[in-house]
């Protein structure tokens, strides 16, 4: 009589190959999941064909370059996830740091003024993680709406403006928004200091924000072209602009600490607080894994620091 060996399983390559079977399922994608887990395509796939292989069922459908997970897929899935947190729960509590990779979505003005300088501190709070920043579209046609014009499937989490109404995304303030005129030192020598009879820099995306400004802190608005000398599209255009003495920009206060503490920049006028904010938006998901809730964590704190 023929006896049948029965197969032993390989638990440890089972194990290895879980975080980018994971990865994969989340993103839906071979080339985001190696992007995120710092593998080449060909590899990760590699490790997923292997899990098949071990498990004796498909876990993706294949169609060219596109995959879909499949029913079985989308099980091991769950269970991959639940015991991938698990693990990095229990290795914190036990005095581990975090790690992975996390894909922060940013508006280009608060990513190059604000979190591009503070990033090497979290880098050396958590040196096992990898950050990856690009920027999201700004739409801020309707002061009173706050879209989500990004995909959360693309990003863990994004920073950006508004007053709080992201529905089913989580949602850390990270600084309400105050914004004030500031000007060059030499500027300020050379001109009156009467602010509505200044030349003024404009933002194109907040082209009421002079108006709100003067009619909450009392100053007499008029509306004359001749005043408004130059319109950017972005903050950090407007900063550079106001540096070299163009005229007086309205900036949140945040992204000109710096300049005024080192007198690169004055602000003789009041602040405004616009009723906005800026905020750290994740998917629930996406807070899930502990390198993103970390990134969050830090990021608001940093936030309250200013």
């Amino acid at each position: 009589m023929k006896v049948h060996k029965r197969r032993s399983t390989n638990d440890a390559g089972i194990l290895a190959a879980l975080p980018a079977f994971a990865a994969a399922a989340r993103l839906g994608s071979f080339t985001r999941a190696a992007r995120e887990l710092g593998l080449t395509q060909s590899g990760l796939s590699r490790r997923i064909a292997a899990l098949e292989v071990e498990l004796g069922v498909p876990l993706f459908s294949r169609r060219g370059r596109s995959i879909s997970i499949t029913d079985d897929g989308l099980r091991l899935a769950e269970t991959a996830a639940d015991a991938i947190r698990m693990i990095e729960r229990t290795r914190l509590s036990l005095g581990g740091v975090v790690s992975g990779f996390i894909r922060v979505g940013v508006l280009p003005s608060i990513g190059g003024l604000w979190l591009a300088p503070r990033l090497p501190r979290f880098l050396a709070a958590q040196p096992a993680t990898t950050v990856g920043v690009v920027t999201i579209d700004a739409d801020f046609a309707s002061a009173h709406k706050d879209p989500v014009n990004w995909d959360p499937s693309l990003v863990d989490v994004v920073l950006t403006w508004g007053r709080g109404g992201w529905p089913m995304l989580t949602v850390n303030e990270l600084s309400a928004e105050r914004m004030m005129p500031v000007c060059s030192p030499t500027f300020a020598e050379a001109h009156s200091s009467d602010l509505w009879e200044l030349p003024r820099l404009a933002h194109s995306s907040r082209s009421d924000a002079w108006r709100g400004y003067a009619q909450t802190t009392g100053y007499r608005y008029e509306d004359r072209r001749h005043t408004t000398r130059l319109e950017f599209e972005h903050f950090f255009m407007i900063l550079e602009a106001c540096r070299a003495g163009a005229g007086v920009a309205l900036i949140p206060d945040m992204f000109v600490k710096a300049d005024l503490a080192e007198g690169r920049l004055v602000g003789p006028w009041p602040a405004w607080n616009t009723g906005a904010a800026y905020a750290a938006v994740a998917s629930p998901s996406a807070m899930a894994r502990p390198a993103v809730s970390a990134f969050v964590e830090w990021v608001v704190l940093e936030g309250r620091r200013g």
